[in-house]
């Protein structure tokens, strides 16, 4: 019998990815959206599963709503709640990116408890805010629980819709303005999907897992390797800066033993998909 697993924010840059990856692997996914009916925002996610071996269902869930995933959470045994507001400009960042990501938590670990006979695990991308919540539910229930903190994640968008994160913004920039900043330490949204799966399916998995990159990437190294890919188009040169290590990752290598996509696939493959879905429209080079 399948494996089945509800996934929250499935319309969004990791939650996509992670519906792909679950139905590549047979799983009946359970994917909670804002409007299943929105055919637009969800048609990539009916596109995958309409190519893809495993089955998909849609749940309307709202991520402020008490009860808004007792329905949809019915039986599943992996719950992997990835749904958290992420934007780049925000009126009230307190208001519209911390309580959500709290709340939402909240709502969705309750549904878990109530259900937690048949869950065997729930994983949890997680802000610091959001993960001390995860974890006092979890121990008030009794609950198997791994919290998943990746760092600023990059790699290929799945939709035309997810224009509004972070993850985009940085990635659209770099291939039309003129200027190339930020020194983030990244890790490609298909590791991180990979890491939910594996965190939630190996036995000795527990604990939380920081999904990452062990250096930053330099405005240089990002303008060389877009330059070497795209010689074609005006990509800014980007400054040349130090970039020390910063990141331990080894508990996710060891335990989890998940190996990472190299810098340059993550850069690359992202700047082809958002050129693709036409998210990012770079200026070609002048004809000399």
């Amino acid at each position: 019998m399948a494996s089945s697993a509800l996934v929250t924010g499935a319309t969004g840059y990791l939650g996509s990815e992670l519906v792909k990856q679950l139905l590549q692997k047979g799983f009946i996914v359970h994917a909670t959206v804002r409007g299943p009916h929105n055919t637009q925002a969800v048609q990539h996610l009916t596109n995958l599963a309409d190519a893809l071996p495993g089955t998909l269902k849609l749940f309307k869930a709202d991520l402020l709503h008490p009860n808004a995933f007792d329905e949809s959470i019915k039986g599943c045994q992996y719950v992997f709640h990835t749904a958290s507001p992420f934007f780049i400009e925000v009126e009230d960042p307190q208001r519209d990116l911390i309580d959500p990501a709290v709340k939402g938590t909240s709502n969705v670990l309750s549904s878990v408890a109530k259900h937690k006979t048949l869950v065997k695990r729930t994983i949890v991308t997680s802000s610091v805010a959001a993960e001390r919540e995860a974890w006092k539910i979890a121990k008030e229930h009794d609950l198997d629980l791994v919290t998943i903190l990746p760092n600023f994640i990059l790699g290929p968008a799945l939709s035309r819709h997810d224009t509004k994160g972070l993850s985009v913004g940085f990635m659209k920039a770099c291939l039309e303005s003129d200027t190339i900043a930020g020194t983030p330490v990244i890790v490609d949204v298909r590791d991180v999907a990979k890491a939910h799966i594996l965190a939630a399916t190996l036995p000795q998995a527990e604990g939380r897992y920081i999904i990452s990159n062990r250096k930053p990437i330099t405005p240089r190294l990002v303008s060389d390797v877009l330059q070497a890919r795209f010689p074609h188009l005006q990509i800014p040169t980007g400054k040349q800066e130090d970039a020390p290590e910063k990141i331990d990752n080894s508990k996710a290598t060891t335990e989890l033993g998940l190996q990472l996509t190299t810098v340059n696939e993550t850069l690359v493959d992202m700047a082809v998909t958002l050129m693709q879905l036409g998210i990012a429209v770079p200026r070609p080079k002048p004809m000399t």
